[in-house]
């Protein structure tokens, strides 16, 4: 065990006592491995010494986690780190080389992958797409060819919410795929590789390696053909989930049917609770977004739990924005106002992890959009309710939703869906 991990303040001296004898008596540690004398260590025995902290931390060296809680009847206090702390480092790494590279060592040695799957990701700027573009004109490429290519690495950005993952853009393509853009798939996906090449590749290759090698231009690696999991399953792993965010994320998904990354560009001002339902009124040339409704058991659980979470979470991170000076106040306000402000890679990991868990397979996050048409349709509800539902629907339809804050035309689509959505959350 670090004690330097461990708040010293905290434990007594029975505690530090038991802690004596076991390292000292059962797993027979010598007093010289801990740096004293046997005469001391008699003292200490007697209770003519106290055991002092330089003492306690040699002991807590020579003891585990799980030997202490079994040993005492609980987990050591843990010190812990504030938003502060984590300021003080990012900082620290910006101008010093030598501490970053130390500090990107510990965080692969004890993250892993999980380290490994963040650095797989690139937020892009708008910078990005001006180098971009004087690239393709320094090659010569015509206005109109520039023109095009822009316009779907822009559309892909603006689903994946400027966020490039290997994950998100295989669930884009698959999407574009499912829906029959054979057209638009086939020149996203160029047009995606060609952008990564240009910019991405020449500041990190291994980071365009990973993206670029996440997916193919004539075919998602996602595949359509898959047993979709039955309704039991998603509740299964809507239990598994670790954290009430992935609950909350995973749960709107399972029954709205809405795209995975439509979620991450939500206000929470786009959160109706009167009427049980999400406004996320957006229209381009592939999507038609739309509204989505909740159920009250679901709407009651995101009133008395996810909300409540998510208030004193963006508290206490915009505090810590604020103190870092890392980021400008229109980024903070942006990032306070969402209604899921927080790390889409490590959601989609944590419903992933859940899944293989209860599947017994790799999950792929578009299977919840497949799922919910399918059981909308098995209990059914019209397939022109269910294309409204998820954003399929022509412009004519769509146009209504948009435009009216509630109208006749919202309060039957409610009814559909209040009397035959899948029950996966509550």
């Amino acid at each position: 065990m670090d004690p330097d991990l461990v708040r010293l303040e905290a434990i007594p001296q029975e505690v530090r006592r038991k802690v004596l004898d076991y390292v000292t008596g059962v797993k027979g540690v010598k007093p010289s491995e801990l740096g004293y004398d046997a005469s001391y260590l008699y003292r200490v025995r007697r209770g003519m010494v106290q055991v002092s902290d330089e003492l306690f931390k040699a002991l807590l060296k020579h003891i585990d986690v799980d030997e202490y809680a079994r040993l005492v009847g609980s987990a050591p206090p843990l010190v812990e780190a504030t938003p502060d702390d984590v300021i003080r480092v990012v900082k620290k790494a910006l101008v010093d080389r030598s501490f970053r590279d130390f500090l990107f060592s510990m965080l692969r040695q004890a993250f892993g992958e999980e380290f490994r799957e963040y650095k797989s990701s690139w937020v892009v700027t708008e910078r990005d797409i001006e180098e971009f573009i004087k690239a393709k004109r320094l090659k010569g490429l015509s206005e109109k060819t520039i023109r095009d290519e822009v316009r779907y690495v822009r559309e892909a950005l603006v689903e994946l919410n400027w966020s490039l993952t290997p994950d998100g853009i295989r669930e884009y393509l698959a999407e574009l795929k499912e829906e029959g853009e054979e057209y638009v798939l086939k020149h996203t996906a160029y047009s995606l590789k060609s952008f990564l090449k240009t910019v991405l590749k020449p500041r990190d290759s291994a980071l365009f390696r990973a993206l670029y090698d996440a997916f193919t231009v004539y075919r998602p690696k996602a595949s359509s053909r898959i047993s979709l999991p039955s309704l039991e399953q998603l509740r299964a792993i809507w239990r598994q989930l670790p954290s009430i965010e992935a609950k909350f994320y995973f749960a709107l998904l399972a029954e709205t049917g809405l795209r995975p990354g439509e979620p991450f560009l939500l206000t929470i001002s786009d959160l109706d609770l009167e009427h049980g339902m999400l406004r996320v009124g957006k229209v381009t040339a592939t999507k038609r977004a739309f509204i989505a409704f909740l159920r009250p058991e679901f709407l009651e659980w995101v009133r008395e739990v996810y909300l409540p979470h998510r208030d004193a979470w963006v508290e206490k991170m915009s505090k810590a924005w604020q103190a870092s000076n890392l980021f400008s106040q229109g980024v903070i306000e942006n990032a306070k106002h969402k209604l899921l402000p927080f790390e889409q890679s490590r959601l989609r990991r944590e419903v992933k992890e859940a899944a293989r868990q209860v599947l017994g397979r790799e999950f792929e996050l578009y299977e919840l959009r497949k799922f919910f048409a399918t059981w909308m349709v098995s209990q059914g509800v019209p397939e022109s309710i269910v294309n409204t539902l998820q954003g399929r629907a022509p412009p004519s339809e769509f146009r209504i939703l948009v435009e009216h804050y509630w109208s006749p035309h919202h309060e039957e689509l409610r009814q559909w869906y209040l009397r035959h959505a899948p029950r996966v959350c509550c």
